[in-house]
């Protein structure tokens, strides 16, 4: 099946950060196992260019413009034949903008500040719980805030899921953003060379960054000071866990530090980095900045006071949040594109190979193999069984999967599944609401709908839930670990 397609707005430079199209970008590469992802950006230098490309996405350059309504309208003309989504990441793009867009994708905004009117369908929020009265917003458009949401690239989440232990507090990372315009980085280091107890500083810049000439002669003249610039997610990440701390601001790589885990002092650079900084201290995430000369001697002597809060980091970064945002836009984009037909006799073969699918036979309550001449008896009498209600499921003209009604005695009996490559899509719960609309379409001659699972198939057991039915034991089988659901008609 062809991808559907996310379509990415954000903007970077040495004068605005990376912060927007870092974040954004990690976002895309989570996405890519299941959607095309391209990047409109305004005239991005080289560096940053190749490293959109560099992860897989494609890239739509920009002509620089203030002017963003139109810049939206021309957006919507150019890419709303092709694409099903668009992600909004930056303060440039007010209701208006959205609105434009909202006429040819779903919409999507990414946001830490909460300063304006959203009437995107959804808003993603990683920093920190967020409470939804805090957003004007429409009653359609979702809120998922929280660090569950954590926009992190793939060597954080694997390091957010492996064990670490700290030893000392002497090793420190220091990275203050891809464009630091203020030069705090240098700043920092001037006093941190005399700190007791700082050996080693790991100075990290971005390609945006400045003053990489003076940073190098700092460097030079203080061997206690290593600098790299334009690290790679997997660079960076094996990076941080040569260290035992760290210096950042409240920002993405905050998070990708806890990922890692282990003591983190924050230092602010950006006005929209508040939020986040609040979370962090007050979920005892994270020290402050202005603290380190007092707590650094205690972590020095105390390594547990270290461990407790790498503990804390563990509890809110599992290393899962690719999965939670990947069924955002699994949730947005599918109902669109997921179409069911009545099954023809041309499909027999379809389902012979589907329900002969070793995990299908798993999960099916009589898991023997069927032989194609039985099947293909069973199949000709249920087209022809007025009791039987057989839809297949496309999802962009491709066969995706197959829902069932059996009627009997006004009782409606379901069973379905999803081909292979189409589960972990969060796609059962819409094969069953379009199902059920489907068949309540084609008959009432029933007063409920039930299915049998075992319940240990965990995904039906949570597709039933969401669509609404309730479970219990199987009353003709109790003990046999099989759940019934039922739905009223």
């Amino acid at each position: 099946m062809p991808k559907p397609t996310i379509l990415f707005r954000a903007d970077g430079n040495s004068q605005i950060g990376l912060g927007h199209v870092v974040r954004s970008l990690a976002l895309a590469e989570m996405l890519l196992p299941d959607f095309i992802c391209i990047f409109a950006i305004q005239e991005p230098k080289e560096a940053l260019a190749r490293q959109i490309t560099d992860s897989g996405c494609h890239i739509e350059i920009l002509p620089f413009t203030s002017d963003y309504l139109r810049e939206a309208k021309q957006l919507g003309q150019q890419f709303g034949p092709t694409a099903h989504a668009v992600v909004l990441d930056g303060y440039q793009f007010p209701a208006a903008y959205q609105t434009s867009l909202r006429r040819y994708f779903k919409t999507v905004c990414l946001d830490d500040i909460h300063a304006i009117h959203f009437v995107a369908d959804a808003i993603i929020n990683p920093a920190g719980a967020v409470p939804e009265k805090n957003y004007l917003k429409e009653n359609y458009t979702h809120l998922y805030a929280g660090p569950e949401y954590a926009l992190l690239r793939a060597p954080f989440l694997a390091a957010a899921r492996q064990i670490r232990s700290i030893s000392n507090s002497s090793r420190f990372f220091l990275n203050l953003g891809g464009a630091d315009p203020h030069n705090d980085t240098l700043r920092l280091l001037e006093q941190l060379i005399s700190q007791p107890g700082v050996a080693q500083i790991e100075t990290v810049v971005g390609s945006a960054y400045p003053f990489l000439t003076d940073l190098k002669d700092f460097a030079a003249q203080n061997p206690s000071v290593r600098v790299h610039r334009q690290l790679s997610a997997e660079d960076m990440c094996r990076l941080m866990q040569t260290c035992d701390a760290a210096i950042l601001p409240p920002s993405t790589v905050a998070y990708e530090w806890c990922s890692v885990g282990g003591p983190l002092f924050l230092y602010r650079t950006a006005a929209n980095q508040k939020n986040l900084e609040q979370f962090l201290l007050q979920h005892q995430l994270a020290f402050s900045y202005a603290d380190l000369a007092a707590t650094l001697p205690e972590l020095t002597n105390n390594t547990k006071l270290a461990q407790d809060q790498l503990q804390k980091q563990r509890t809110y970064f599992d290393g899962k949040s690719s999965n939670r945002l990947r069924k955002i836009f699994h949730s947005l984009i599918y109902p669109d594109l997921l179409f069911l037909r009545k099954a023809q006799p041309s499909d027999l073969m379809l389902l012979f190979d589907w329900i002969n699918e070793p995990a299908v036979r798993q999960f099916s309550l009589n898991p023997a193999p069927v032989p194609l001449a039985m099947h293909t008896s069973w199949y000709q009498h249920k087209l022809t069984d007025k009791n039987c209600f057989i839809f297949i499921a496309e999802l962009r003209g491709v066969p995706a999967g197959m829902i069932r009604f059996d009627l009997s005695n006004q009782e409606a009996i379901i069973s379905y599944l999803l081909a292979e490559e189409y589960r972990g899509k969060g796609l059962g719960v819409l094969l069953l609401q379009k199902g059920l609309q489907s068949f309540r379409m084609a008959t009432t001659r029933f007063k409920t709908i039930s299915a049998l699972v075992q319940q240990h198939n965990i995904a039906s057991v949570r597709a039933f839930e969401k669509a609404g039915f309730t479970a219990a034991p199987d009353p003709d089988r109790p003990l046999s670990g099989i759940l019934k659901f039922t739905l009223p008609a």
